[in-house]
Protein backbone atom coordinates (compact mmCIF):
# COMPACT_ATOMS: atom_id res chain seq x y z
CA UNK A 1 0.00 0.00 0.00
CA UNK A 2 1.19 3.44 -0.95
CA UNK A 3 1.12 6.29 1.38
CA UNK A 4 -2.23 8.21 -0.67
CA UNK A 5 -3.78 4.44 -0.53
CA UNK A 6 -3.29 4.94 3.29
CA UNK A 7 -4.74 7.88 3.97
CA UNK A 8 -7.78 7.66 2.26
CA UNK A 9 -8.59 4.31 4.12
CA UNK A 10 -7.64 5.71 7.81
CA UNK A 11 -11.24 6.58 8.56
CA UNK A 12 -12.84 3.54 7.11
CA UNK A 13 -10.01 1.60 9.33
CA UNK A 14 -10.99 3.21 12.58
CA UNK A 15 -15.24 2.50 11.65
CA UNK A 16 -13.90 -1.48 11.04
CA UNK A 17 -15.08 -1.53 7.51
CA UNK A 18 -12.36 -2.36 5.76
CA UNK A 19 -11.71 -6.20 4.52
CA UNK A 20 -9.26 -8.81 5.40
CA UNK A 21 -6.55 -8.26 2.93
CA UNK A 22 -6.74 -4.52 2.98
CA UNK A 23 -6.82 -3.97 6.41
CA UNK A 24 -3.16 -6.41 6.80
CA UNK A 25 -1.62 -4.48 4.07
CA UNK A 26 -2.58 -1.32 6.27
CA UNK A 27 -1.04 -2.39 9.23
CA UNK A 28 1.95 -3.42 7.39
CA UNK A 29 2.24 -0.21 5.56
CA UNK A 30 1.44 1.80 9.54
CA UNK A 31 4.49 -0.64 10.74
CA UNK A 32 6.92 0.68 8.21
CA UNK A 33 5.85 4.55 7.38
CA UNK A 34 6.78 6.71 10.36
CA UNK A 35 4.88 9.81 8.56
CA UNK A 36 1.55 7.67 8.14
CA UNK A 37 1.94 6.12 11.63
CA UNK A 38 2.14 9.80 12.79
CA UNK A 39 -0.99 10.84 10.63
CA UNK A 40 -3.02 7.64 12.06
CA UNK A 41 -2.38 8.49 15.82
CA UNK A 42 -3.57 12.24 15.43
CA UNK A 43 -6.56 11.43 13.48
CA UNK A 44 -7.23 8.37 16.13
CA UNK A 45 -6.61 11.20 19.01
CA UNK A 46 -9.32 13.85 17.09
CA UNK A 47 -11.62 10.87 16.86
CA UNK A 48 -11.43 10.28 20.41
CA UNK A 49 -11.75 14.14 21.46
CA UNK A 50 -14.62 14.36 19.20
CA UNK A 51 -16.29 11.85 21.07
CA UNK A 52 -16.10 13.06 24.21
CA UNK A 53 -17.52 16.78 23.06
CA UNK A 54 -20.61 17.61 24.21
CA UNK A 55 -23.62 17.97 21.46
CA UNK A 56 -24.74 21.20 20.19
CA UNK A 57 -28.13 22.18 20.39
CA UNK A 58 -30.26 24.34 17.71
CA UNK A 59 -33.80 25.02 17.37
CA UNK A 60 -36.37 22.70 15.86
CA UNK A 61 -36.01 24.64 12.74
CA UNK A 62 -32.16 24.96 12.07
CA UNK A 63 -32.83 21.94 9.88
CA UNK A 64 -35.40 23.25 7.95
CA UNK A 65 -33.81 26.49 7.47
CA UNK A 66 -30.40 25.05 6.48
CA UNK A 67 -32.08 22.54 3.91
CA UNK A 68 -33.90 25.83 2.76
CA UNK A 69 -30.46 27.29 2.49
CA UNK A 70 -28.89 24.77 0.40
CA UNK A 71 -31.61 24.31 -1.81
CA UNK A 72 -31.16 27.96 -2.73
CA UNK A 73 -28.03 27.73 -2.70
CA UNK A 74 -28.08 24.58 -5.39
CA UNK A 75 -30.93 25.95 -7.76
CA UNK A 76 -29.44 29.34 -8.06
CA UNK A 77 -27.86 29.74 -11.61
CA UNK A 78 -24.62 31.18 -12.49
CA UNK A 79 -24.57 34.38 -12.86
CA UNK A 80 -24.18 36.72 -16.08
CA UNK A 81 -20.19 37.14 -15.57
CA UNK A 82 -19.99 33.15 -14.87
CA UNK A 83 -22.23 32.86 -18.10
CA UNK A 84 -19.98 35.36 -20.45
CA UNK A 85 -16.55 33.43 -18.81
CA UNK A 86 -17.92 29.75 -19.85
CA UNK A 87 -19.66 30.96 -22.99
CA UNK A 88 -17.45 28.83 -25.50
CA UNK A 89 -18.27 29.84 -29.37
CA UNK A 90 -17.46 27.19 -31.73
CA UNK A 91 -15.19 25.27 -28.63
CA UNK A 92 -13.22 28.10 -28.56
CA UNK A 93 -12.72 30.29 -25.09
CA UNK A 94 -14.06 34.20 -25.40
CA UNK A 95 -10.79 35.78 -25.66
CA UNK A 96 -9.36 33.67 -28.72
CA UNK A 97 -13.58 33.63 -30.11
CA UNK A 98 -13.03 37.19 -30.51
CA UNK A 99 -9.96 37.41 -32.67
CA UNK A 100 -10.85 34.38 -35.19
CA UNK A 101 -14.15 36.13 -35.74
CA UNK A 102 -12.29 39.98 -36.31
CA UNK A 103 -9.94 38.06 -38.30
CA UNK A 104 -12.08 36.46 -40.68
CA UNK A 105 -14.32 40.08 -40.68
CA UNK A 106 -10.78 41.50 -41.73
CA UNK A 107 -10.51 38.80 -44.74
CA UNK A 108 -13.83 39.14 -45.84
CA UNK A 109 -13.83 43.20 -46.09
CA UNK A 110 -10.15 43.03 -47.39
CA UNK A 111 -11.95 41.07 -50.80
CA UNK A 112 -14.86 42.87 -50.79
CA UNK A 113 -12.77 46.09 -51.26
CA UNK A 114 -10.31 43.81 -53.76
CA UNK A 115 -13.00 43.23 -55.89
CA UNK A 116 -15.19 46.04 -55.81
CA UNK A 117 -12.18 48.61 -56.30
CA UNK A 118 -13.53 51.72 -57.43
CA UNK A 119 -10.89 53.87 -59.53
CA UNK A 120 -10.79 56.09 -62.51
CA UNK A 121 -11.15 53.72 -66.09
CA UNK A 122 -8.04 53.96 -67.99
CA UNK A 123 -8.38 56.47 -71.16
CA UNK A 124 -6.11 56.16 -74.19
CA UNK A 125 -5.88 59.83 -75.27
CA UNK A 126 -3.91 59.59 -78.13
CA UNK A 127 -6.48 57.20 -79.47
CA UNK A 128 -9.52 59.19 -78.84
CA UNK A 129 -7.58 62.38 -80.15
CA UNK A 130 -6.86 60.65 -83.71
CA UNK A 131 -10.61 59.77 -83.91
CA UNK A 132 -11.57 63.10 -83.13
CA UNK A 133 -9.40 64.80 -85.81
CA UNK A 134 -10.35 61.60 -88.34
CA UNK A 135 -13.85 62.33 -87.62
CA UNK A 136 -13.58 66.43 -87.99
CA UNK A 137 -13.46 67.79 -91.16
CA UNK A 138 -13.61 71.68 -89.97
CA UNK A 139 -11.63 73.47 -87.42
CA UNK A 140 -13.78 74.37 -84.64
CA UNK A 141 -15.51 77.91 -84.38
CA UNK A 142 -16.87 78.54 -80.88
CA UNK A 143 -20.46 79.86 -80.93
CA UNK A 144 -20.43 83.82 -80.09
CA UNK A 145 -23.85 85.42 -78.65
CA UNK A 146 -24.07 88.90 -78.89
CA UNK A 147 -27.11 90.80 -76.62
CA UNK A 148 -29.13 93.01 -78.43
CA UNK A 149 -28.73 96.34 -77.37
CA UNK A 150 -32.43 97.56 -76.66
CA UNK A 151 -31.52 98.87 -73.41
CA UNK A 152 -28.94 98.72 -70.65
CA UNK A 153 -27.24 95.88 -69.97
CA UNK A 154 -25.84 94.65 -66.98
CA UNK A 155 -22.18 94.79 -67.99
CA UNK A 156 -22.68 98.43 -68.91
CA UNK A 157 -24.78 99.45 -65.79
CA UNK A 158 -21.66 101.27 -64.04
CA UNK A 159 -21.32 103.68 -67.28
CA UNK A 160 -24.84 104.30 -67.78
CA UNK A 161 -26.80 108.07 -67.39
CA UNK A 162 -27.85 108.45 -64.23
CA UNK A 163 -30.13 110.94 -63.58
CA UNK A 164 -28.74 114.22 -60.80
CA UNK A 165 -30.71 113.96 -57.56
CA UNK A 166 -29.14 117.20 -56.03
CA UNK A 167 -31.49 119.55 -57.75
CA UNK A 168 -34.49 117.93 -57.84
CA UNK A 169 -36.68 119.81 -55.56
CA UNK A 170 -35.12 122.55 -56.69
CA UNK A 171 -38.10 123.84 -58.88
CA UNK A 172 -40.81 122.50 -56.94
CA UNK A 173 -39.68 124.48 -53.04
CA UNK A 174 -40.82 128.21 -53.30
CA UNK A 175 -39.49 130.15 -50.01
CA UNK A 176 -42.28 132.32 -49.22
CA UNK A 177 -42.23 135.32 -45.98
CA UNK A 178 -40.89 138.21 -45.01
CA UNK A 179 -38.45 140.76 -46.12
Amino acid sequence: MKCYDFELNISAYIEGELKLVVRQSFNEHMKNCTLCEEKFADISKLMDKMQKLTPLVTSSKFIHNLNKKIQGIDNRGPTVLERLLQFRPLGFDPVHALGFSMAIFMIIAASYLLINRDGLPEINMERLSSRSQKQTTKPFQPSVVIPPHNGPSIADSDTSVKPDLRNRFNEKIHLTGGN
